[in-house]
Formats: structure tokens, C-alpha cells, sequence
């Protein structure tokens, strides 16, 4: 046996090498904290990196959602009770389905196509192509990837395009 190997043979593990001479030293004492602060920080990025993505995937589905069932209800000829005019229920109809923080149906457009003419601001009559088109911009979750974006926040466009029932048009506005 060895001179560096003081151990007798009936003892159990296996033979272990001799230190180097940084760590007999403790010159490594702390490059473990150091290389987890290095990797963690770059693994929670790509965490709120990856459920931001989630969020605006969400969102968006949410917000076309939203608008599909808009134009559907624009589509029936239908308006609220207490809502002012048709054009208002309709907004009010988008509006309710979102439910993402920070996104609105304030500037929902609606338009339609009557005889080859089109209108900007009117849900048409029976049997008109209505669209509905919303433009909006989500707000992120997190602020440094936020900084990414334009207006720290991700802009993104729901449009729905539907043909009028044929309804009385003198019980809508």
C-alpha cells in the first residue's frame, strides 16, 4: 500500500483521491453560491418570460372570444334595455366576456356593408355584413420584459365578420 493511503483493508467505500490544492486552501468556498445566483437568474427570466407568453395567449383568446360573441349578438338585431342605442349593447355585449385586467372594448369598431356601400359606426340592418374589429394593448405581468414591447404592453387586434338575420328592423334603433 501507499504512504497516502492509511487505511486497513477490511474497511468498507472506496478509496477517495487526495484534495487539490485550491480546495485544501478553501479557495471554492463560495462558487456554488455564485453559480446558482448566475443560473437562477437566467431560469426565473425564462419563468415570467413563459407565463407572460401564457397570459397573452389567454388574452387574446378571451378578447376574440369576446368579439365573436359581439358580433353575434349584433347580428340578431337586438339591443339592451338601457343601453341608449344598439351600437352601445353591442359594445356592452363585447365588453361583459372580457375578462382580462386592462383590456377594454372602448374602441371597438363596427362597421357594415349594405348594398355595396359601407358605413363605419352602424350595425346595419337585416341581412347586412356587420364586422366588429378591437384593437387593444395588454399590459405585461412582468416590468423587464415589458420593456420588449412598445408601451410596455402587447398589442394585438379580434375581428369578427357576420351577416345580419333578417330582423324588423323597427324594433332596433
Amino acid at each position: 500500500m501507499g504512504k497516502f493511503n492509511r487505511r486497513r483493508l477490511d474497511e468498507a467505500g472506496p478509496i477517495l483521491p487526495l484534495k487539490s490544492g485550491a480546495s485544501r486552501f478553501g479557495l471554492t468556498k463560495g462558487q456554488t453560491a455564485v453559480e446558482f445566483a448566475m443560473v437562477s437568474i437566467i431560469f426565473i427570466l425564462l419563468l415570467f418570460a413563459v407565463m407572460d407568453y401564457g397570459w397573452i395567449l389567454f388574452a387574446q383568446m378571451n378578447v376574440q372570444q369576446a368579439v365573436d360573441d359581439g358580433g353575434r349578438y349584433a347580428s340578431t338585431g337586438q339591443e339592451m334595455k338601457g343601453a341608449g342605442s344598439r351600437l352601445q349593447s353591442i359594445i356592452t355585449t363585447v365588453q361583459n366576456e372580457i375578462v382580462v385586467p386592462g383590456v377594454n372594448a372602448s374602441n371597438l369598431q363596427i362597421s357594415s356593408v349594405a348594398g355595396g356601400s359601407s358605413g363605419p359606426g352602424a350595425a346595419g340592418g337585416p341581412q347586412d355584413t356587420v364586422t366588429l374589429t378591437l384593437t387593444t394593448t395588454m399590459p405585461l405581468m412582468t416590468p423587464l420584459i415589458g420593456q420588449f414591447f412598445p408601451k410596455a404592453g402587447y398589442t394585438f387586434t379580434a375581428s369578427a365578420t357576420f351577416r345580419n338575420e333578417p330582423f324588423n328592423p323597427s324594433q332596433t334603433d
